[in-house]
């Protein structure tokens, strides 16, 4: 140990006397290291960490075996799996719906979760503060009860610790706070509000709506839990609705680790990729310098070989070198790391973070050193093996005074070749992702979101307890914001024209209904035009389209081709009829243009809208409970992100002057909905741009210390040349074609394997395939422009060589 430490020390003072050589390796390290780090960081935080729960291996999704995350049952399913065996309990949790809070502050439209007593027990968690909901708050017109997220009984009541049995206003209704979840609790994002869910002992719901989590009994494995699951509602498929349909469910159960971070999966994975071929392409360079450094102590180590030295020993100064650069690129790339996710926490998902305030622990700080000094020292160790024994006597004899031999240019140039096809392979994949985005943001999505702003309104059903109290609300507020300053259209709707989904099924003029329920949109008159989306026939919905008059739609140009042969006005549809729920018939009086509502990347599916004032009290009532009212205002200046605060306390304003008991919710820019909708997109180019852009460096850095070093140990080769009569073009075309050559055929190399791993990538991608030509151009140009600048300045060397001072020497 005393002899590494007075080796590493004598390295250090070494690679002091040699400070570019040092910076070069350090940084080179850094750079890889650091991407390496921050990667393992996301990885380590989002897919490695358990769910924060106990014994988070024996909680489980109940859902259909369908392979998506977050599958869903209906009430009356759920209510069929007590006792299933295996199974120590169940919770649930209904669609999220927006509810207006007020009392200790501001009233405010927040997210509550409607869950049965059997959630928190289910996952092992105990309130914060307070208690959990009883059997009597857990039943149809129980007692009211509601359980503070943490995040917002810090925002709207100052964490004030004597919240619990103070009573709120829940959409109108007073309502005794019994608990405060703790800081950790998450499933699909973090709930503002707990409310009871209060089934019906004998619920008749088949809708899909229930998120059911189970707690598996010790011993009990996930297939068997999810065979006995599965068998028990098969039993009673015909109580349940589905024995005699076309299409059967399977249930099973699939762990909650893996529905938390389904959609984060893909895309982490992408980065690791990403990372391992950065990290892959650093230890080919450092190996590549390393290789050099050891050959430029080859006299050195033959003489001390000639005095008696071991192998061990000639090896301990490259090792030594290697130790303490592994040091400072471990030191370097924790930096980077630390910055580059600090960097990156404004467009990282929030559920990626969950409670974590940093990254960067003991894990990312021991895979930081591991891996830098793992590196550094095989560099070395390579670099060490290449030039040891008899092949170092001979590539002495077959060079120059110093510097590589022919055979040790040779295997440099390899590494060069293996440099520029990883980095082709990085290149390539970041030009195919950014095509891939430029053609989604080319995509027409129906409408016109510049200078739109939107925000949710839900009026509470205790005080706005039908269509009619909703519509003279609606008058009002629209009445109001039309007076503000600037305000060119105002719209009210169910929902967005992006981002948005509310399925309702219909029936068609012969009868039938279609295959899947159309989107569905309840809106006020004005509404397309607020939302630019084309009138492409017949009429707009008018303010006499009220209740009492002729109940009519307005369908999208896909329902009118996919159901009605493209032909739609005039025709009769209607909402399916409900077992209590009877509807109307409704003349199509206008089709308009279709909108991508999931996105530029999903066809426009068919949709087709009715006037808010006509939907019956009992839809509406259905409505509600899974859908906020959308206020849209389009504005005449185009609207930038630092003015928002100023609309949005006029909007406030607004609605204070309607209905002070009223909160508001989710007051943003249209355009930021329509951003969200690439935004996995947009953060996939970036991330593997930046990667691209590393391994660009790197090969450029790779390619240059090979290159500067060939021309340095033929300097006399080159001094000989030019007294000849070479001309210093000739030289410098000459270096120029060889670094070329090397770039050339690592960019061949790489082309085709982009080619084939482009097939992995075809799940990214949009609009292009994996042999897309403009992507692999600019990969082309990129890379070969990388070439000419790493080769130049050797090349300028070379070419500007004094004969009379290279020979001076001999």
């Amino acid at each position: 140990m005393t002899v590494w430490i007075d080796e590493l020390r004598r390295s250090v003072r070494g690679l002091a006397r040699r400070p570019g050589f040092a910076l070069l390796a350090g940084a080179t390290l850094a750079l890889g290291i650091g991407a390496g780090t921050a990667v393992f960081a996301l990885i380590d935080a989002v897919l490695l960490a358990p769910p924060p729960y106990p014994q988070p291996e024996r909680i489980a999704v109940v859902g259909k075996g369908d392979g998506h995350p977050w599958s869903t049952i209906s009430p009356q399913q759920y209510q069929q799996l007590n006792g299933v065996d295996g199974i120590e309990r169940f919770g649930a949790v209904f669609a999220p719906k927006d509810v207006n809070v007020a009392g200790g502050g501001d009233p405010e439209l927040v997210t509550a979760w409607p869950v049965d007593a059997g959630l928190l027990p289910t996952l092992g968690v105990a309130p914060a503060l307070g208690r959990n909901f009883s059997a009597e708050e857990d039943r149809p017109n129980g007692a009211r009860a509601a359980i503070l997220g943490h995040a917002f009984w810090q925002r709207h009541f100052g964490a004030d610790a004597n919240v619990v049995g103070r009573s709120v206003l829940v959409d109108g209704v007073s309502t005794p706070i019994v608990g405060v979840l703790p800081p950790t609790f998450r499933l699909q994002g973090a709930p503002d509000v707990l409310l009871p869910l209060a089934l019906p002992a004998s619920s008749q719901d088949r809708a899909t709506n229930l998120l059911t989590i189970a707690r598996l009994g010790a011993g009990t494995t996930l297939a068997a839990a999810g065979a006995a699951i599965d068998a028990r509602l098969q039993s009673r498929a015909e109580e349940l609705g589905f024995a005699d349909g076309s299409w059967r469910p399977h249930f099973s159960a699939t762990p909650l680790a893996q529905d938390m971070n389904a959609t984060a999966r893909p895309v982490l994975l992408l980065f690791v990729a990403c990372a391992a071929c950065v990290l892959l392409l650093v230890a080919v360079n450092l190996s590549n310098l390393m290789l050099l450094r050891a050959l430029a102590r080859g006299r050195d180590g033959a003489v001390r070989s000639a005095l008696g030295a071991s192998a061990a020993q000639l090896a301990l100064p490259a090792l030594g070198e290697g130790l303490a650069i592994g040091l400072c690129g471990a030191l370097g790339g924790l930096a980077l790391a630390a910055a580059a996710l600090q960097l990156a926490r404004a467009w990282l998902p929030p559920d990626w973070m969950g409670a974590r305030t940093h990254l960067i622990d003991a894990g990312a700080v021991a895979f930081a050193f591991g891996a830098a000094i793992a590196v550094a020292l095989i560099a070395a160790a390579f670099g060490v093996w290449r030039s040891r024994g008899a092949g170092a006597a001979h590539e002495l004899a077959a060079g120059t005074r110093s510097g590589p031999g022919a055979g040790s240019q040779r295997f440099s140039r390899a590494l060069v070749v293996a440099q520029a096809s990883l980095a082709t392979l990085l290149l390539a994949t970041s030009a195919l992702l950014a095509h891939s985005l430029w053609k989604l943001s080319r995509v027409d999505l129906g409408f016109d979101a510049r200078g739109v702003l939107t925000f949710r309104l839900n009026p509470a059903p205790a005080l706005y307890p039908d269509t009619a109290a909703v519509q003279r609300l609606a008058e009002r507020l629209l009445e109001r914001l039309r007076a503000e300053p600037g305000v060119r259209d105002v719209a009210l709707t169910t929902g967005l024209p992006i981002g948005s989904q509310f399925n309702v099924s219909a029936r068609l003029p012969d009868g039938r209904s279609p295959p899947e329920a159309p989107q569905y949109g309840a809106v006020s008159a004005g509404s397309f035009a607020t939302f630019g989306i084309p009138l492409v026939a017949g009429r707009d919905f008018a303010d006499a389209d009220r209740a009492g008059a002729e109940p009519v739609a307005i369908v999208n140009a896909a329902f009118a081709r996919q159901y009605l042969g493209g032909d739609a006005l005039g025709k009769s549809i209607k909402v399916e009829d409900g077992a209590d729920l009877p509807m109307p018939m409704m003349r199509i009086v206008g089709v308009v243009g279709d909108v991508h509502k999931f996105g530029p990347q999903e066809d426009a599916p068919p949709t087709y809208y009715v006037p808010l004032a006509q939907v019956p009290d009992g839809l509406f009532g259905l409505v509600r409970q899974f859908v906020p009212l959308n206020v849209a205002v389009r504005v005449d200046d185009h609207v930038q992100h630092h003015a928002l605060a100023a609309y949005a306390e006029r909007m406030r304003a607004a609605l204070r002057e309607i209905d002070a008991r009223q909160g508001v919710a989710g007051l943003r820019l249209l355009e930021r909905d329509v951003a969200d909708a690439t935004a996995v997109q947009r953060a996939n180019a970036a991330l593997t741009s930046l990667f691209a852009t590393l391994a660009l460096l790197l090969a450029g850095i790779g390619l240059y210390s090979v290159t500067a070093v060939a021309v340095a140990a033929r300097q006399r080769e080159y001094g000989v040349r030019a007294a000849l009569g070479a001309a210093p073009s000739r030289l410098l075309r000459g270096v120029l074609g060889a670094g070329l050559r090397d770039v050339g055929l690592g960019l061949a190399i790489g082309l085709l394997v982009a080619i084939v791993a482009g097939r992995v990538l075809q799940g990214f991608l949009f609009g292009v395939d994996a042999a897309d030509p403009l992507a692999l151009a600019a990969t082309l140009c990129a890379l070969l422009l990388a070439g000419l600048l790493a080769t130049a300045l050797p090349a300028l060397r070379a070419a500007r060589v004094d004969p009379m001072q290279a020979l001076r020497s001999e």
